[in-house]
């Protein structure tokens, strides 16, 4: 779990040049976006992902930045 500061230095603050990762899962995709200031606040880019899933698979992913249905065709098996 994260705190406050943390999350809002997470998913609040924009900087100009970050990338996204996406988990899909149960007909929705999760989106988590992350810079090399987030990356620093994990011991790699692994265990960044891994913390991604988690929160999908455990908190519905609560500290997604954005969920979208996909359709049924859009997710990969």
């Amino acid at each position: 779990m994260i705190g406050p500061q943390a999350y809002e230095n997470l998913f609040q603050t924009k900087h100009s040049e970050w990338k996204e990762f996406h988990v899909e899962y149960g007909g929705m995709r999760y989106t988590y976006s992350y810079d090399w200031e987030v990356l620093t606040m994990f011991e790699s880019a692994t265990m960044f992902k891994e913390w991604c899933i988690e929160d999908v698979m455990t908190l519905g992913g609560k500290y997604a930045e954005s969920v979208v249905k996909i359709s049924e065709g859009d997710e990969e098996e």
